[in-house]
Order: C-alpha cells, then structure tokens, then sequence
C-alpha cells in the first residue's frame, strides 16, 4: 500500500508541477489568448454602416499619446506587420482612475467598451497635426543625416508632405468613445508559477529518492531564502532606497553597480558588449536580455558652464527625448568619487510608453543595472559631463588602445577624474566606439574651465567652449554639422561673456532653449562648489527638486 500512495504522490506533484508552469505561461501570454475571444471590431473593414455600433474588444495598449485633450491614437493590429492601423480613441467620457489603467497598462491587454463612430475632417485635422507634430522631428533628422553623408546641397525627394502622408494613411477616420475599461494583470502569475513549481520539484525529489520531507524541507526552504539573499544583497540594497519623487521620476543610490574600473577594462565597442559585461558581472551571467534600437536613442540637448554672482561655478543642461521616466542616481564605489547622475529609464523598456512598469518589482530590478549609462552628472571633486548627439558619421577609433563606448564615458569620469584635464586623459587613453550615432560630451569643472570633446574622422578633437547643442562646435570642415539651430545663440545673449547667471536664471536659460514640441525630459543646473542639482520634468520649470549628498543618505 505503502509503494502505491507513493506512486500517486509522485503523480499529483508532477501535476502541480504542471500547473506551475501554466501560471508562468498564463502570466506571459494570458490576456493575448483572452483577447482572442474579445474580437468584434475588423479595423481594416470598417464601413459606414458600422457606425453607432457597441464595441466589446480586446487590445494590446500601445498609443501615440497626441496633445489632445483626451483623445489618443491607439495601435491596432501588430506594430511590426504591414497592416497596422491607428484609430483615435476619445477616452473623455472615462473616470480619471480608468483613464490612469489604459495610460499605465502599455505593452499589456485590457479589453474596451464604446461606441464607434465617424470622424469629421476637423477632428481628423487636429489629430493628424498632433501626430505630425510628435514626429517631425524624424523627418528633419533623416534630413539632416543625408545631408551629413551627401552633401549640404543634398536635396531630398521625399518631402515633408509626403512624409505627412504617410503619417496620415496609418489613421483610420474613425473613433471609439470609450465607455469603460477593465483589465486584469497578469505578471503576477510569474513569480506565484516559479513559487510553485520549486515547492512541487522539491518535493518530488523527496519522493523519488525517499528523503525525508522533515529534515529536507527546512534546509531547502531555507537555502531558497539565504541563499538568493547573499547572491543579490547589493541589488537588494539598491530597490530598498528607491524613491518615486513623482510621477515619473526617481531617485536611487547605488550599491550594486560599481565596478567602474572593470567596465573600462572590459573592452566593450557597442551597447550589446556592455550590457552582456554586465549580465556577466551582476547578473551571474545571465543571458543579456536586453537590445537598444539606435533608432529609438537620438536626443537632443543643450549644455552651458556659468558662475553665480558669488562665485560658485554651475553646469546646465536639458536632456530631450521621447517620453522617458528620469531617475537620478548617487554613487560612491570604493575607491571612486562621490557623484550624483541622471539617466533615462525607457533605454531599458521601463516607464511610461515602455514594456515594464518602472513601480514593479520587475521595474526596480532594472534600475538597479542602471547606474553604468548616466548622460550627465557631476562627482564630489566639482568634475560635471553631459553627453549630446550629433548626427554625423560614428566614432570607431583604431589606435591599439583599449576599446569603450563613448555613452560609458560619463560614468568613467565622474568615478575616476578630479578635473577637465583628467577627463582628457581619461578619454585619450581608449579607442572610443559607438554603435548608436555619433555624440559629443561637454566637460566642466569648478576651476571654471570647459571644453567640448569630439570624434571627427576618427580623432578626438577637443575645442574650449562654455556651451553646446548637437552641432559640431570645433573649427573646421565639420563645423555646425549636425542638428544646427539657434540654442547656442540664445544661450550665448543671455549668458554674455561673462558667462555669470544666477542658478534661477540658468534654469530660465534652459527654460528658453528646451524643445517646444514637448520632448525635454530633464533640465538640470548642476552646482559644482557645493554638490547640489536642481532638476525640473518634463519642462514644468516651475516645479524644481533640488538634492544634495544627504538626500541619499
């Protein structure tokens, strides 16, 4: 009897088993097979006739977020087919709570209620001139680039009409006012399937080896506990002190991610070579996970060194880019200086319009691998770096040294260098690489020097300048390439030449050269006498968060 319930324990545990990973399947892939039964709504044959009729459908929430008032361009089919199609979404007659569920569930499945109906030539109008608005901006880049390859007198034969065709062709004339959303979350199956299933493969175990559940069971409960506790204690440490300031900004200090001196002895040339160094080094090699598409990476910014009437010496900067949660990051490996750094969130699929959502446990995992990619900060010794794009060809440098992508550099100067001039050395001792467009870094320290560093026919070129946007600054052939525009002007009469702005109006000066087609994501006037950043989101200056070293504490 004895050898028959055992026969049916082995059984019944192989079935939990089982079970376990249909929880793991149904947390990956559950509301995409609900949605196949929520499917009332043929985007691509819609007809007059359908107008005024209730919809119960299932989507996968990806939108355009358009500056209109409550209405939002919503993705329908898949975004990587050819027949992908965006139809507007009126959300107005939604509670601001159901509103937040279909702005916060990107990436995941909820299933809508409305009612369809046509959409007039001026609604169609204001749409499609919100959408070109978002992405103008594309076509002036390509522009620019092609001209940076062919030529200033390169004339291009797809227009800006054109491109706003093309744009239009994607938008069905139609609207859903939605009239409620529901939604289920499904991540959590994950963990609760892996929980699951260990606690029956252990158990099986005991049964095919007859050991006794007694003694064995604490010791691998146990084991299960300490032992991920001791493998991950630093990136524990780091979640433990994340702070959500506000919506979409963070601040964290970092334990986990501190080997500076071994990211610039890893002889990384692009993004996959970093991330899989750090896989390696943090994530117990781990297969990388993660991929930057260089179309998805092109910013835009301006950067300025200043003094303040009383002498203390200040860096601003506005960091532009498509919607991007911002977190700011404080930093003191062994060894290493004091530094306090920001870095944008979406680079890692997380936050607002990305995969994962930055207040998850998933999400706060992810932060934690991100103090390697800051794009501007300054460290204890009054050293402060940004890191701009310009569209020019891309550094590979080929000199016999040591490689290293030039968006690692920031992290290596604020850990290693005490001045502009250690800056210097620093970068001349690799053979800078980058895979994802070519940048440019503005240097400064509190001795009041600065200088803007570039890679231009494979060589670094260093011009003393107290500002710069995405244009070339040295003098030469390549000079003003880039994004040309007049920041660096507007920068130039309201600084003067005697380059002193209060840190007040610095942030004013930002203010007047952030991007008005609402993609700066952080403005920050960093102050290098007494180790303080002033940061605002989103270009709402009239809300600014000021840290020092004690706000991490």
């Amino acid at each position: 009897m004895k050898k028959k319930r055992n026969k049916k324990a082995i059984i019944f545990t192989a079935i939990v088993m089982f079970i376990g990973i249909l929880l793991v399947l149904a947390g990956f892939f559950g509301g995409w097979f609900l949605g196949l039964f929520y499917k009332d709504l043929d985007y691509k044959n819609i007809t007059p006739a359908d107008m005024g009729k209730q919809i119960e459908t299932d989507i996968q929430v990806y939108y355009d977020n358009i500056d209109v008032p409550d209405k939002t361009l919503q993705l329908l089919g898949g975004l990587n087919s050819d027949d992908y199609k965006f139809i507007i979404l009126d959300l107005s007659n939604l509670s601001e709570e159901d509103k937040e569920t279909y702005y916060d569930s990107i990436i995941q499945h909820i299933t809508i209620k409305g009612t369809l109906r046509a959409v007039d030539d001026e609604e169609y109008q204001e749409v499609t001139g919100a959408l070109f608005e978002l992405y103008d901006y594309m076509y002036y880049e390509r522009l620019e680039q092609a001209k940076a390859e062919n030529g200033e007198d390169y004339e291009t034969s797809y227009t800006l009409d054109q491109f706003h065709d093309f744009l239009s062709d994607s938008v069905i004339p139609y609207c859903i006012e939605v009239k409620s959303i529901s939604t289920f979350n499904w991540i959590p199956f994950i963990p609760a399937g892996v929980l699951v299933f260990i606690i029956a493969l252990i158990l099986e175990i005991c049964l095919v080896f007859k050991f006794k559940k007694r003694i064995v069971l604490p010791i691998v409960y146990g084991l299960m506990v300490i032992v991920p506790a001791i493998m991950f204690w630093n990136h524990i440490r780091t979640i433990l002190t994340i702070n959500k300031v506000a919506d979409g900004f963070y601040t964290m200090k970092n334990y986990e991610c501190t080997d500076t001196m071994g990211l610039l002895a890893s002889n990384s040339q692009t993004s996959d070579d970093v991330f899989n160094w750090i896989f390696d080094k943090h994530l117990y090699g781990a297969p990388n996970v993660f991929s930057i598409d260089d179309d998805s990476v092109g910013f835009g910014c301006a950067t300025f060194a200043a003094v303040t009437p009383e002498g203390d010496h200040i860096f601003g900067r506005n960091f532009d880019l498509m919607e991007t949660d911002t977190l700011l990051v404080y930093s003191h490996p062994d060894g290493c200086y004091e530094s306090i750094g920001v870095t944008g969130l979406s680079f890692f699929g997380t936050g607002e319009n990305a995969q994962v959502d930055p207040d998850s446990a998933l999400g706060k995992f992810v932060m934690v691998i991100t103090p390697y990619f800051v794009l501007d900060g300054m460290n204890e010794k009054g050293v402060a770096a940004g890191i701009l794009q310009v569209n020019i060809d891309e550094p590979h440098q080929d000199n016999g040294k040591p490689d290293l992508p030039v968006y690692m550099a920031i992290r290596g100067i604020l850990d290693t260098c005490a001045s502009v001039d250690e800056a210097l050395s620093l970068l001349e001792s690799y053979d800078i690489h980058s895979d994802l467009g070519n940048y440019h870094l503005f240097i400064t320290d509190r001795s009041g020097r600065y200088v803007v560093v570039e890679w231009l026919d494979n060589e670094m070129v260093v011009t003393e300048y107290p500002y710069c946007t995405n244009s070339v600054i040295a003098p030469g052939m390549y000079y003003d390439m880039g994004d040309p525009d007049d920041r660096i002007t507007t920068i130039d009469e309201n600084l003067g030449p005697s380059l002193i702005a209060t840190e007040q109006e610095a942030m004013d000066i930002l203010d007047k050269v952030h991007n008005k087609q609402g993609l700066t994501e952080w403005s920050c006037v960093y102050n290098l006498d007494d180790f303080t950043v002033s940061i605002c989101l989103d270009a709402d200056f009239g809300t600014t968060y000021t840290f020092s070293v004690t706000d991490f504490a």
